[in-house]
């Protein structure tokens, strides 16, 4: 071979090493660098950790004023113990950095509507309808309200400290899996992060708002028909707060003749149908000593949320100068969410008030920059959003996204704006053409709230706390050592009249806007109540005896009414009394239901109803009667309602129906709702017809289903991972639950954190969430806990004060944080 050819074939092949590398070292498409993550030196294999893996040696934070000392435990659960309060959030911060930074990023980005610069055009809608449902908007003026507190924003700071020297010290072959995957570096962290998180968790429990579909109905159907289908009190009475008496410190302005706009019931643009509302909803109970074994109250809370891996919530211990508490972190805050001190215990459940109104406008020039309101003309303001948005190649592009704002919010979506409809999450209920206010919007401080509860001794400083308490409205729970408990539905509420916000309003109409707030006092709340017992499951807060309004549509009464009967039959209760309660699996609904659906198929023979008439009514994953009653029930619902496809009303309107009209029949006395349901045999609103129409439905169905009809394989319940990858969630899971059992278990969302609190001193908690401390899938600790959340186990807690009393067998490591000299 002549050295020509040798010398034109070492080029080419040094060419081809050059077109191959620089191919792995980039992204193609929806693939990361191949190069990189497949890289023994940096890639993905560097994410696998060995069972016998340790925690860090060393806190690497520069700023630490004096020692940090953190105790892993062998569930590696971090107790922190810091001299200086300071010292202490900045060690929380590294450490949920080291366990969990990529999902402290991305759940901050989905907040802030930016996670196509990292997933790309498929996410530009999402993250535009979270520019318009104005997310930044409000985090801004939190952060007005935050600054104005110094203790508040130097705990932010000195978390936001810890998070970056964690972050400082990382190179590209220590990153998180998920990085790697999607090709992208960790940025650095801020106070504002924090408070984008904690925006996201009142996105995510402020409930679906009904009113433009409401206003379509009230127009076609008219207000008597809207009072019978959705109503403003609980239809069978199971109220948050059961008993106590209420003295409005303001009077509520009066309910004016035009309740909703029409002009937008009018209005065909932007008209879609929606599925039926889903309440997955949570749990929180406390009783008082007089029904426990121990002579002390019990406190246990079981929130209900997404079921992802890693966990929406961090098992933390936190020991600093005043204070010595015990719980979960939510991720990229500060402090203990949901826990126990030595002298309190406190949890949290969704209230579910109307949080959003709508206010329709009329528009006073043709490029709908300006609108009328009181009889003047009024500007709305321009908000330009920027969006960078990922190529499949690896680059950007710019998207500029003009948001309009009015006094109240923004105008979610104008007819003139050319985007893409419907929006995607929450602002698609947003209706078109108007104004959004929304409480969150409200400057709110409920980082302060959550510090003060951290440190809390008694009631007084349990009410003092949820003064700094905005949106979304939580139902706290509390107990103490001193033997009271207490329940407050504490948030933001406006002063309005009834049922305003029900439907869509007229921009124009002054009477239509808040003009005040309820105080503290006013909201529902009961303090060691004549019961022995609080709970709260979503439902509505008070009777209608209470003289505000706070929204009509709240959780169904089944797991309220179901703890409610527990509690008021319990004696000698323990700490395992309340582990089952939170695994109760009996069915309200189908325990009022089905036998009135049996009554009308007496002369079947199947097989299938036979399975019937021998069920518990409770949710067995093993069991087939639960899908048959759910199968049954959904086909019967969606045909009493199946003219009302626009918004169908909620299940106890149908049963509540359904028992009417059955006495009704019996009584041989006319229908009592007509309009629906017959006490005829026969026709098309006829309740036997319909209920054995829908039971055919049912039967043809089981009779094809096969394993399916296997109650667990049918509720096909999942944890799945943050950014849905394939193979790093769960397989389907085999346990007992459903949606509308005090164990809340749906296909995609159940109990995120069961905890439960003996407040006898000493005092100790128990607890499990469905994950693990890590969020790296290499870890053995990625999903440990899952196993004991299926078998309904708790973990007991290692709740002490010093860093001495840790027996050596529970000891995993040790983590240590200095100064620099």
């Amino acid at each position: 071979m002549s050295r020509k050819k040798a010398l034109l074939r070492t080029v080419a092949l040094l060419l081809g090493v050059a077109a191959i590398e620089a191919g792995l070292g980039r992204r193609w498409g929806s693939l990361p660098p191949l190069g990189r993550f497949f890289s023994p030196v940096e890639g993905f294999w560097r994410n696998a950790e060995s069972p016998k893996a340790r925690p860090p040696n060393h806190l690497l934070i520069p700023t630490l004023e004096d020692s940090v000392w953190v105790v892993w435990d062998t569930r590696w659960v971090p107790h922190l113990f810091a001299r200086k309060e300071a010292d202490l959030y900045r060690a929380q911060g590294y450490i949920q950095a080291y366990l969990r930074l990529w999902q402290m990023e991305v759940q901050s980005d989905a907040a802030a509507g930016r996670l196509s610069r990292v997933l790309g055009e498929n996410l530009l809608p999402y993250d535009r309808a979270m520019r318009r449902l104005g997310i930044p908007y409000a985090v801004e003026k939190a952060l007005q309200a935050v600054q104005q507190d110094s203790l508040t924003w130097a705990m932010l700071t000195a978390f936001a400290e810890g998070v970056n020297a964690y972050l400082a010290q990382l190179s590209p072959r220590d990153y998180p899996f998920e990085y790697k995957l999607l090709g992208y570096a960790p940025e650095p962290w801020s106070p504002i992060r924090s408070l984008y998180l904690v925006k996201y968790m009142a996105y995510d429990l402020t409930v679906k708002s009904q009113d433009k579909y409401l206003t379509r109905l009230v127009a076609q159907l008219g207000k008597g028909a809207i009072d019978t289908l959705f109503p403003n009190t609980a239809p069978y009475g199971h109220t948050t707060i059961l008993s106590g008496t209420w003295r409005a410190s303001k009077e509520a302005p009066p309910q004016p003749a035009d309740l909703y706009s029409r002009a937008y019931a009018e209005d065909t643009l932007g008209q879609a149908e929606e599925q039926d509302p889903y309440w997955i909803g949570s749990n929180n109970w406390a009783v008082s000593g007089r029904k426990t074994a121990s002579g002390y109250p019990l406190l246990a809370n079981d929130p209900h949320l997404a079921l992802n891996l890693p966990s929406i919530w961090l098992e933390m211990h936190l020991v600093g100068p005043s204070v010595n508490v015990y719980g979960v972190s939510l991720l990229g805050a500060p402090g203990i969410i949901i826990g126990y001190n030595e002298a309190v215990a406190w949890g949290v459940t969704n209230v579910g008030p109307d949080a959003m109104d709508f206010y329709r406008l009329r528009y006073a020039d043709s490029l709908q920059t300006t609108f009328y309101y009181n009889g003047e003309r009024l500007a709305l303001h321009p908000r330009v959003e920027t969006l960078w948005v990922r190529t499949p190649w690896d680059g950007h592009k710019v998207v500029l996204d003009t948001v309009w704002y009015t006094p109240w919010g923004p105008v979610v979506h104008r007819s003139r704006d050319r985007i893409s409809r419907p929006l995607e999450g929450k602002a698609r209920q947003v209706p078109i053409d108007c104004a959004l206010r929304w409480i969150s919007y409200e400057p709110s401080n409920e980082g302060l709230c959550f510090y003060l509860l951290n440190r809390a001794r008694g009631l007084a400083d349990y009410e003092a706390a949820l003064q700094h308490f905005g949106s979304p409205a939580q139902n706290f729970v509390y107990a103490d050592t001193a033997g009271h408990i207490a329940l407050w539905a504490r948030g933001f509420y406006p002063l309005r009249w009834k049922e305003q916000g029900k439907f869509v309003l007229e921009a124009e109409k002054p009477e239509n806007h808040w003009r005040d707030w309820l105080d503290l006092e006013d909201n529902p709340h009961a303090i060691d109540p004549p019961e022995g017992f609080v709970r709260s499951a979503n439902s509505y807060p008070a009777g209608p005896e209470y003289p505000y309004w706070l929204g009509w549509y709240f959780a169904l009464p089944d797991r309220a009414a179901r703890i409610a009967e527990r509690l008021a039959a319990m004696r000698q209760a323990t700490v395992d009394s309340f582990r089952l309660l939170q695994l109760d699996v009996e069915s309200f609904l189908a325990r009022r239901a089905l036998p009135l659906l049996l009554a009308y198929m007496q002369d079947n023979p199947s097989r299938w109803l036979d399975t019937l008439r021998r069920w518990d009514y409770r949710f067995t994953g093993s069991s087939r009667a639960p899908t048959l009653f759910k199968r049954w029930w959904v086909a019967l619902h969606l045909q009493v309602w199946e003219p009302l496809r626009l918004r169908r009303p909620e299940w106890e309107i149908t049963l509540k129906m359904l028992e009417e009209t059955h006495a009704a029949r019996l009584a041989k006395k006319p229908a009592p709702h007509p309009r629906w349901l017959s006490v005829a045999d026969t026709g098309a609103r006829s309740l036997p017809g319909l209920i054995r129409s829908a039971w055919e439905k049912t039967q043809a169905w089981a009779d094809q289903a096969g394993d399916t009809l296997v109650w667990w394989r049918y509720r096909a319940t999942q944890v799945r991972h943050l950014a849905r990858l394939r193979g790093f969630g769960s397989d389907t899971l085999q346990i007992d639950g459903d949606a509308h059992c005090v164990n809340a278990i749906g296909s995609i969302a159940g109990p995120s954190w069961r905890m439960v609190v003996d407040l006898k001193p000493p005092v100790q908690g128990y607890g499990v969430y469905p994950g693990g401390q890590s969020g790296n899938p290499g870890s053995f600790h990625y999903a440990d806990f899952l196993p004991a959340w299926q078998q309904g186990l708790l973990y007991k807690h290692l709740f002490v004060r010093s860093r001495s009393a840790f027996p050596d067998s529970a000891i995993a490591g040790y983590s240590i944080g200095a100064p620099n000299k």
